[in-house]
């Protein structure tokens, strides 16, 4: 006789499954038992148990955004159920933490502990709403509170959450180490490895032995930086081995290949911090096979960087490749699942695990070198074209951008076009410039932090219009930048340079550069493209039938300053389009009117004069209506190929837009913004700049434009010439901000 499972059946048997780490079948199991129980079978608080925990299950294997849709849709089910709302309310915030959205984490704790100042509800409950407080203050950098409400949390948890008192004392050793106070985090890990070790050996008592271990390393590591108290160095060491033998010891004699990939592969960083190689290579070489027996591939990556170091301190370049190699194709699998994790950093994805990209390249580099074989400077590129889709993916939280059907890499023989792909390395600058004939290598030593300080301080010298204080950043930049390559590009006369920029060289105008007589500018047609996969460098052939939407705010809204020089811009450009252009000017350009003219019409070139800003937050990047803002997902939605439009935009043009100096996360917007918008090319400014000068620049390019055989590239290059002829306009700060972005034809 075959028996129904109950509601209670259902959610114990998921429960298992979760806690062996088997997290999809965990989700199975209860969505199967939401399936197959009847509605009047469940209560509607069992009915949120297992939404609840599928949500903490979607959370557990990086899939956020699914755990965070199904909690709100059941938020408004539990207002009347005080103990189940504050419940969804700190799953809400722990969810919003982990995903970035710092200020829903914080609206929607702020709304737990409002009711557990009006409400009487277990200190269990309140113990956990703590925690979670205590860890969205630490994320926005308020130790001394994070730390005073964690201590509130240990007073509500007692001895009677003795699981989540352990969590709770390790939460607050990391924020003690955030603060820089090492003997109160050393302290609180010693206190939760011992509660720890009272415990009954399973599987969430194995995976906390894992956390304490590396968290003791972590603290080794920052003291180590810091220079401090070197006498608790063995401490540490024996606190961090301790611990991983512990969560190794479980994880055997429960057979849970996941625990076993996580405790082996620590306990290999740990061997490998003590200089201990050939040992931890066999432990990492354990961790590895365990992640792939139980599919970890969360971890897998990892290990396989692991080795990828090991192999090559032990000078074995070919195997260091090849784990390298195997860790890049791990993670491209799990990129999603790793962008959760906030409380192990907080960190920019370039600076964790952005690293694997750039040692990785930094190999294949090394490995042309010794083989003078030029396979290996395409595989750096390509390594590093992997790593700026991937960011500008997690930038705009996109995965789905347009990749090109033809690549820049594809169509290199185009005659008198020189691709300049500059590699940031910690050590030294390598230049990979792609020619009709080939691809070539220059290593230039100049430290990455160098470049970052005289890229900073150019640009930040360049905005002053009224001195010259930027020429000695200038001239360095191109004696590091520019002079290697000189010979090569004269040799094939090179007359047009296509700049694939990375990290601060986003923030900063090549054309500024200076030999000491001459601006680069002065000897080429300068473009920047975001990546050459995410770039189409096929020509259009120029239209006789090209329909161009003009749009302008010259006035003074929303706390913006008026542009003045905007309707003569606007009015300008219409000529060169008599009977194919619509203006929208003032307050005529507003939100609906832009969305609907574009809804109507497959316009080839879009112009907006007004004011805009790349911020490192893609929500915060904006282009200003006379009532609104559009944000670049708005864009995005308006111009991307639909039923009307059959092919891109061909040029998109943002005067009086800008970034700020220094945050490369913002010129992420800038550099993808043609991608983005689905725009073939995009036009626009790194900084705010007088807009008399931005209407005669534009105007100048729209007029070159018109001309036959002529590229954007070398459009753009007369009209900063122009202007740079001028007296008036004759300093960069004028000129150098324009962009241009994409297909450079």
């Amino acid at each position: 006789m075959v028996y129904a499972l109950s509601a209670d059946q259902w959610l114990q048997q998921g429960q298992t499954y979760f806690a062996q780490g088997h997290y999809e079948q965990a989700i199975q199991h209860w969505e199967a038992g939401l399936d197959t129980l009847s509605p009047d079978s469940l209560t509607q608080r069992q009915q949120i148990d297992l939404h609840a925990q599928i949500a903490h299950a979607h959370q557990s294997l990086g899939h956020s955004d699914k755990a965070i849709e199904l909690l709100e849709r059941n938020l408004p089910l539990v207002e009347n159920d005080i103990t189940q709302h504050i419940l969804l309310l700190a799953a809400l915030s722990d969810l919003c933490l982990a995903t970035h959205q710092y200020i829903k984490a914080r609206q929607y704790i702020n709304q737990a502990v409002d009711i557990l100042e009006v409400e009487q509800v277990p200190t269990a409950i309140s113990a956990m709403v703590f925690n979670n407080l205590g860890n969205v203050l630490a994320v926005e950098a308020y130790f001394d509170e994070s730390i005073s409400v964690y201590q509130k949390a240990l007073t509500h948890a007692g001895n009677k959450q003795p699981e989540l008192h352990i969590r709770i004392l390790v939460n607050l050793s990391r924020t003690y180490l955030k603060n820089h106070q090492f003997k109160q985090a050393i302290q609180s890990l010693q206190q939760a490895y011992q509660a720890l070790s009272l415990r009954e050996d399973k599987y969430d008592k194995a995976f906390l032995f894992v956390t304490v271990g590396e968290l003791a390393q972590n603290i080794q590591k920052q003291q180590q930086e810091y220079q401090t108290n070197g006498n608790n160095r063995q401490t540490l060491r024996q606190l961090a081995y301790e611990s991983l033998a512990q969560s190794v010891r479980i994880a055997e004699k429960i057979h849970d290949d996941r625990l076993i990939a996580y405790a082996y592969g620590y306990l290999g960083q740990l061997y490998e911090s003590e200089k201990r190689y050939e040992d931890s290579l066999k432990l990492t070489r354990r961790a590895i096979f365990a992640a792939q027996e139980s599919e970890a591939y969360e971890i897998l990556y990892r290990w396989e960087w692991q080795a990828g170091r090991l192999f090559q301190i032990q000078k074995q370049l070919d195997m260091a490749i090849l784990s390298y190699q195997q860790a890049v194709k791990s993670l491209q699998a799990v990129r999603d699942e790793l962008k959760t994790g906030y409380r192990k950093t907080s960190l920019p994805f370039r600076e964790t695990i952005g690293l694997v990209y750039f040692e990785l390249a930094d190999l294949l580099l090394q490995k042309a070198k010794i083989d003078a074989d030029p396979k290996w400077l395409i595989e750096a590129r390509d390594t590093i074209e992997l790593l700026k889709t991937v960011e500008l993916q997690d930038y705009f939280k996109d995965d789905c951008l347009n990749q090109a059907s033809t690549t820049l890499a594809e169509q290199m023989n185009m005659a008198k076009t020189a691709v300049y792909y500059p590699i940031l390395l910690p050590d030294r600058l390598e230049i990979l410039l792609s020619l009709p004939k080939g691809i070539k290598q220059f290593t230039v030593n100049v430290t990455a932090l160098k470049l970052k300080d005289e890229a900073n301080e150019f640009r930040f010298e360049l905005e002053t219009r009224e001195t010259k204080d930027y020429i000695p950043y200038a001239q360095r930049l191109y004696r590091w930048m520019i002079e290697p390559i000189l010979a090569d590009l004269k040799r094939q006369q090179v007359d047009t340079l296509v700049f694939v920029p990375d990290g601060v060289l986003r923030t900063i105008p090549f054309a500024a550069f200076h030999s000491g007589s001459r601006f680069l500018i002065q000897e080429y047609a300068i473009a920047t493209v975001p990546s050459l996969t995410l770039t189409d460098p096929t020509p259009l052939e120029k239209k006789t039938d090209i329909k161009v939407l003009l749009n302008g705010l010259s006035q003074s809204v929303q706390g913006f300053p008026q542009l003045s020089s905007v309707t003569n811009e606007v009015k300008f450009i219409e000529r060169f389009y008599p009977q194919q252009s619509q203006t929208l000017l003032d307050n005529q350009f507003t939100t609906d009117n832009f969305a609907r003219s574009l809804r109507q019409t497959p316009y080839s070139i879009v112009h907006i004069a007004s004011h805009g800003q790349f911020n490192s937050d893609p929500q915060k990047t904006f282009l200003l209506t006379y009532d609104n803002k559009i944000t670049i997902s708005h864009l995005e939605n308006l111009i991307r190929l639909s039923k009307i439009r059959n092919e891109p935009m061909e040029l998109l043009t943002l005067s009086a837009c800008q970034t700020a100096v220094g945050d490369d996360q913002a010129a992420l917007g800038l550099a993808g913004i043609a991608v983005k918008a689905g725009a073939r090319s995009a036009l626009a400014t790194l900084w705010f700049i007088d807009d008399a000068a931005t209407s005669s620049l534009v105007s100048e390019f729209y007029q070159q434009l018109q001309r036959e055989h002529i590229s954007k590239a070398k459009a753009l290059q007369k009209a900063q010439l122009h202007l740079l002829d001028r007296p008036r306009y004759r300093h960069p700060a004028f000129w150098a901000p324009f962009l241009l972005v994409g297909n450079w034809l």
